[in-house]
Formats: structure tokens, sequence, C-alpha cells
């Protein structure tokens, strides 16, 4: 079997990730060979600022440092093919045409390749706005496509001269690595996607979409069937007290400025419906879940969740509005905190209030997707999902199908029973366990680690002396867009 291993993104530990499965296809006796797509492109997700240049960094120099340590390893790396000039122009003038909203980029394809949903995916992610308009934004759109466009062509050379059995490259979503997924379809080529796994110390191998509600929910349900009773229990009930406990587990905990205990005072003789958001523009982003709900998006859900509340007497509604929503764009903070409605109460995504002590004070929660609404299941508060997501199939979860669904929901609280604990237990199970173990990486936090004993740094020695000497917070605040 041979396995070619093709990226374009050059974060840790995203390319450690691709070196761990090159060294590992290796041992098993494959062939394995990589390839780098990613130089000289017009735009890019993550690149250095100008001050970290100027200080010395370089992704460039991480890549060829972390090829030359694959070719000592006897790994076969192949220089960037160059595509055929014909196809190359073609592919340019295909980007430069784009004209349109961002509904129409979403359906802009190279062929049969949907390159523009990459670069939809892409844009919302950088600029922390669901709505991004890519007919304000031309000049960066077509920026965008061209990379997405030399990507795709340079795959589809490399993938024609090597002829391999199977692609491998990092998560598949993004302008510069979707077209790299359709490269290999084009070849009719197996192609397997990385990502982190549950935790820092952890990757985990797809087959299809990361972003695939349906797959996600059958591998919770697999790894649950394939995990021992009592060491699935275990971790089932270690995810939900662990995240209490304010561990962010596979990611940054959210929850660090919360002031524990602290809640607005109830009213009384009224009942509580607590809505926990998700961040929209993830859930813009992540464009591959092939699954719609019954409302158009969260602001959609939520508002109709404010007319049904505003016709049935004695609720009071809480927006706890995502922490995370203060590192997103002035127009997503603006369209939440614009929320209005007889006994709303809106919490901005910087408030000190605590999200546990708010659960624990609901008699109802309601959720887009977000992990709280299956935690607040867990802590036995009946719990409300509003959109599809990675546990819409579990029988925790009450799942509503239209506006009068909702208001007949809050209109007789029979319907709204506290649900099972273990009926939680594989979510967490998964979230706490999936993926892989490194054996050739050594991480050492979300972003950091060695590779063979190289921490291929994108920058140099004296600069990573300084963040470790307390810098860090200052340097990371110049390079927060990509580090």
């Amino acid at each position: 079997m041979h396995y070619l291993i093709a990226e374009s993104v050059a974060l840790n530990p995203h390319l450690e990730t691709a070196g761990e499965l090159a060294l590992r296809f290796r041992d098993e006796g494959h062939e394995v060979s990589f390839t780098w797509l990613g130089d000289d492109l017009p735009w890019s997700d993550w690149c250095l600022p100008a001050v970290a240049r100027l200080l010395g960094c370089s992704l460039e120099r991480r890549v060829r440092r972390f090829m030359g340590l694959l070719g000592q390893e006897g790994i076969v790396v192949y220089n960037q093919v160059t595509p055929n000039d014909g196809r190359l122009g073609r592919a340019l003038m295909w980007a430069a045409d784009f004209r349109g909203d961002t509904e129409a980029l979403k359906n802009y394809r190279l062929d049969s390749a949907r390159l523009g949903m990459g670069a939809v995916s892409s844009l919302i992610s950088l600029h922390g706005d669901s709505r991004y308009r890519a007919d304000l934004n031309q000049e960066e759109v077509h920026q965008c496509l061209a990379a997405a466009a030399l990507v795709y062509e340079r795959a589809r050379s490399v993938i024609e001269w090597v002829r391999p059995d199977v692609v491998v490259t990092f998560n598949g979503r993004f302008a510069t690595s979707k077209p790299i997924v359709a490269a290999a379809e084009d070849f009719g080529i197996r192609t397997l996607r990385h990502e982190r796994g549950s935790n820092f110390q952890r990757y985990e191998i797809f087959e299809d979409s990361v972003h695939s509600y349906a797959y996600r929910r059958q591998r919770i349900r697999d790894l649950w069937s394939s995990t021992p009773h009592e060491e699935r229990t275990r971790n089932g009930h270690k995810f939900f007290e662990r995240r209490r406990c304010g561990d962010g587990i596979g990611w940054y905990s959210f929850t660090d400025h919360q002031q524990r205990g602290m809640v607005p005072a109830k009213l009384e003789g009224v009942r509580r419906v607590v809505y926990f958001s998700s961040s929209d523009d993830e859930y813009a982003a992540t464009t591959d879940k092939c699954e719609s709900g019954p409302w158009s998006d969260q602001l959609a859900a939520v508002k109709a969740l404010i007319r049904s509340i505003d016709a049935v007497l004695g609720i009071e509604l809480i927006v706890r509005i995502h922490p995370h929503l203060s590192k997103k764009s002035i127009f997503e903070r603006a369209r939440w905190m614009r929320l209005a409605g007889v006994n709303v109460k809106v919490i901005a995504p910087d408030d000190p209030v605590d999200s546990y002590a708010l659960l624990d004070s609901a008699d109802v929660i309601f959720s887009f997707g977000s992990t709280i609404g299956m935690e607040a299941a867990y802590w036995g508060k009946p719990s409300v999902l509003l959109a599809p997501c990675l546990y819409s199939d579990s029988p925790a979860v009450i799942c509503p199908k239209s506006d009068s669904d909702v208001q007949a929901l809050l209109s007789s609280s029979d319907r709204l029973m506290p649900p099972s604990r273990e009926q939680c237990l594989p979510y967490g199970n998964y979230f706490l366990s999936y993926g892989t173990s490194f054996k050739f990486y050594k991480p050492t936090s979300l972003s950091e680690g060695e590779f063979i004993g190289d921490r291929l740094g994108w920058d140099p020695a004296p600069v990573y002396w300084l963040r470790k000497q307390g810098l860090g917070r200052f340097y990371r605040s110049l390079v927060k867009k990509w580090i």
C-alpha cells in the first residue's frame, strides 16, 4: 500500500501529525511519500505577521526542516510538482473570474471540485463572522480562490505522478486543504483526514468528513461498543466532572474568567429557561455537516424561542452568550447583544457569571449543539436541542421540529422531564478518550512539542527563549491569528 501524505498547513501539531503518520505507516511496511503544497501561495489561513518575520520567525524554515527529518527517516519527499502551464493558467483565471455573494461562492467549482466551499469556510473562520460578505471582499476572495486553485492543481499533478493508493491530509475543510481531498477524489483515491484527538497527546484519523455529524455520531457509538463496560462508564462520568471543574480537555477552557457561583437572582414564581449559545462562525464554517434543522441558523432559533416565551406566562429567559464570542467580529457580537424580549436577559461573553451555576439555577436548558447542552442533561436538567449536532441522536436531549413544538414544550412542564445520566455517557466516553497516542511526536501543549527530537520551531532559539522567560503572553498577542 502506498500512502501519499500531502499537506499545505504548517501549524503544530498538524505538520507533526503528518510526520507521525508517515513513520507509523512506514513501520507497518507500507510505501510512504510526502509532498508539501503550500509554498508561495497568494493567501493562507495562517501566516506570520510582519513583526514575527522581523524577529526571524519563518514557517518555511520549519517546513524545510520537517521534510529533511522525513528524508533522514527514509520517507520519500517529493519536491513541489509543477502543474501543466495550461491547467495552471486556467485555474488562476477561474479564481479571478468569480463575482457574487457568499452563497454563490459556496457553489463555485473548478470542474467538479467544490473549492469555493473551502474558501467560504476559511474566510468565515478567519474573520470570525458567520455572515461574511464575499461580495464586499472580492479581492480577498480572489486571492483565497487562487491559493485553493494552486493547491488543487499541485495536488492533481503529484497524485498523477505518484499514483498512490491512499492520500492523507489535514482536516479537509479549509481553503488550502479541501483541494487536496478534491484532487484525490478526481482520481478515485481513498482519502484519510487527520485531526487532533481527545487531548493534545492524541491524534485521530477520519475516513469521512471530520465535520459530518452522522459520521461522528457513528464513531461515538462504535467507541462505546468497543470499550469495556467499566472503562467506558468511568470515562463518561470523568468527562463531565472534569468539564465542570474548568478543564477544557481537548481545547482551551472558556470559563477561566468566570466567578464561581455568580448567577443572576431568580424571579420568584417564574420558571427559568437558559439558552447557551454556540459560536455561529464555527457552525457556519464547518460546511460539510450535510444536515439542516428547523431553523436557518442559531439566531433564527433563538428569536423563535423568544417569541415562544413571550407567548407563555411565568417564564424568564437568560441567554448566556458563548465566552469565545468576545474574540469574534464586532458584527457577530452586535447581532447577539441586540436580542430583546419580555423577561429576556442577555449575558455578554465576557461577563463573569458562572455558566455552571447558571445551569444549576435553570429549570430548562436550550442550546444549538454546544457541549453544555449534553452537560446539562448529565447534571439532571431537561435539555432542548434546536439543531442537528454530534449528540442530536441521544435520548438524553429533546429535539423540537418547529416553533409550535417549542411553545408546546414550554407550556407543559410534564414534557420536560430530567433525563437519565447514563444516556449521556457515550458522549463523555468518546470526547475523553478518542484518538491514538503519539509515538514519534512528543507534545508538551496544544501547540508545542518535539518531533523525533526536533522542536521544529517557527521562532529562532533567542525568540523561543524569550517566550519561555515570561514574555509569551505579549508575543502570542502579536501572532494570535495563527499560533
